[in-house]
């Protein structure tokens, strides 16, 4: 799941590119998880990772055309899942109000 988020925060960048200190962020894990997450990424060619331009010290990760692919679908499949299990809690007494909210009321901002 971690991996998927990661594809689908870069996916949402207009180049495809976020800095790693940016994705601990985003994902709210700390640098050597995403490191490894990378890694694997990267050695399924679905992420590049480089120096960043402005600063060597930083390191970029680009998603690849692949990379995006894939997180479009699993974005599918993430949105699909989640609906089924939301119909599914609607039923029960003990959650249906608390699905309506879910399913009702605006999105936050996560900035």
């Amino acid at each position: 799941m971690g991996e998927l988020l990661l594809l689908l925060s870069l996916s949402e960048q207009r180049d495809g590119t976020l800095r790693i200190s940016d994705i601990v962020k985003a994902l709210g894990t700390n640098q050597p998880s995403v490191s490894r997450m990378v890694a694997r990424l990267e050695e399924a060619d679905w992420v590049v990772r480089r120096s960043a331009v402005d600063d060597r010290r930083g390191v970029d990760v680009q998603v690849t055309e692949a990379g995006r692919l894939l997180a479009k679908t699993g974005q599918r499949t993430l949105r699909k899942v989640l609906a089924e299990a939301l119909d599914a809690a609607a039923l029960d007494d003990s959650t249906a109000s608390l699905v309506a909210r879910l399913r009702y009321t605006p999105a936050a901002s996560v900035d």
